[in-house]
């Protein structure tokens, strides 16, 4: 049996000296007659594909970008630089490297210089920003489009070089981050540049693997210029594991950011739905264990604290550190209403105007009071061996009691306000409960007074809190 002669095999495979000419004039431009016309017809279609492009992204429109990527020239030189590591060709690797470079410059010059003239910019459109977030997943696809490129050159298959070029994206970065430059955002503009570098290095040392794998260099070339193969190599090497780095924290801020975290968490997402609350903003601290919470629902979050005790019993499963701080949960409400115009069915108003309290619906009740919630993210309950319970009577007179005794009062109720006015009372039996002095002084504070799914909520003085009562 004919043992396989694994070295033998790789050194025999490789282009055709017809087919490796082919290859080699699709990369480089041989002879000085040529190399005006090259540059000229360079310059041209860059400075076009850069005027589309940033057009493209500042009008915010996705198929004119991707006809920019089409027209944009950058591809060839980034591919000529992976041929110059495989030939050994040193003056035309370090040519291809400064034509990289200065139509790099050129695109950024160029899209300033458009953003410059043009109306200043509200916000920043969406394609842009699309640029700003680089992350593991654009070195992959500018590895596999590096790769693409190269086998497509040797295999002379010019159909895929369209998608390669849409793939990699060389120039809609350098135009992103003209236009951020010139808008002031400094940190955005660093982002794009970091995703332009990415797609460039990777695509390089890709190109120049695949190219190997193929066989575009003689066995002859490679031995005469295998030290300075091997060190290119070695370098974009080096440059891909450095820009690794930037791409793990933007990968760590843009794919598991708060937002990310928040919807995966099973806990909120629930307390989210039981209580029909939408987060509109969420930020997570890491060193305070804070979590601030951007609400918005028809009702306020009434029981923040079932979310907070859940939260950490979660944490605690998670961790056995006793010495972490303990969770914090701070929070915004904003109450949302929707209806439509010319309406259909019950109007804004008249949806308000059943939820808003009546004498009646007061009267027929005694309401239990459960909890009042401050806007400064404090609450305060009754104890479970004195609740209080509110009685209105049809006089205007209305009964707060609890075993340690009673208080009254007069109420004045209205089409939008609910107010209290406490008689002198003196029950020294309830003294000692904390609360008692705090309930009395926000009853006395109410304003509004609102009735839905059996619970009475009066809202205190200018916005401070909600007392919560619900029937007895």
């Amino acid at each position: 049996m004919r043992k396989l002669n694994i070295r033998k095999i790789l050194a025999d495979r490789g282009l055709s000296p017809d087919e490796r000419r082919a290859v080699l004039e699709g990369l480089f431009v041989f002879g000085r007659e040529n190399q005006l016309p090259y540059l000229i017809r360079m310059g041209v279609l860059l400075i076009l594909s850069t005027i589309i492009a940033t057009s493209g992204l500042i009008s915010d429109s996705a198929a004119v970008v991707i006809g920019a990527m089409l027209v944009a020239p950058l591809m060839n030189p980034v591919m000529a630089a992976a041929g110059a590591v495989v030939m050994g060709w040193q003056k035309r690797f370090y040519a291809s490297l400064w034509m990289v470079s200065i139509m790099g410059l050129g695109a950024l010059g160029i899209s300033s210089l458009i953003t410059w003239l043009s109306p200043e910019l509200i916000f920043i459109p969406e394609q842009v920003m699309a640029r700003t977030r680089p992350t593991y997943y654009d070195l992959l696809i500018a590895l596999a489009a590096g790769s693409a490129g190269a086998y497509t050159m040797t295999s002379k298959d010019s159909s895929a070089i369209p998608g390669v070029a849409v793939a990699v994206a060389l120039l809609p970065p350098l135009a992103s981050a003209g236009i951020l430059a010139t808008t002031g955002e400094s940190e955005l503009a660093i982002r794009a540049v970091v995703l332009f570098l990415t797609n460039l290095v990777a695509m390089i040392l890709a190109g120049a693997l695949t190219f190997i794998a193929v066989g575009v260099s003689p066995v002859t070339s490679r031995k005469k210029s295998a030290a300075f193969v091997y060190s290119q190599l070695f370098l974009f090497v080096i440059l891909t594991a450095a820009i690794c780095v930037p791409l793990w924290y933007y990968s760590e801020k843009i794919l598991f950011n708060d937002d990310y975290r928040a919807a995966k968490s099973e806990i909120l997402q629930h307390w989210l739905t039981d209580n029909q609350l939408a987060l509109k903003e969420v930020l997570i601290s890491e060193e305070t264990r804070t979590i601030t919470l951007g609400l918005e629902g028809p009702n306020p979050p009434v029981n923040i604290g079932e979310l907070h005790q859940r939260l950490e019993a979660n944490s605690a499963t998670q961790s056995d550190d006793d010495s972490v701080l303990p969770l914090k949960i701070k929070y915004t409400w904003s109450q949302k209403i929707t209806g439509n115009w010319p309406s259909e069915g019950n109007t804004i108003q008249e949806v308000a105007q059943k939820i808003k309290v009546s004498s009646d619906e007061l009267t027929s009740h005694q309401w239990r009071w459960k909890l009042t919630q401050y806007n400064d993210n404090k609450s305060t309950e009754p104890s479970g061996l004195n609740p209080f319970t509110l009685s209105f009577e049809s006089s205007h007179k209305f009964r707060v009691s609890a075993e340690c005794g009673s208080w009254t009062g007069k109420y004045t109720v209205g089409s939008s306000f609910l107010g209290f006015e406490m008689n002198k009372n003196y029950f020294s039996g309830c003294r000692k409960d904390e609360n008692l002095e705090i309930f009395l002084n926000d009853l006395k504070r109410g304003r509004t007074g609102f009735i839905e799914d059996d619970t009475l909520r009066i809202t205190l003085a200018g916005s401070e809190g909600v007392i919560y009562f619900e029937k007895k």
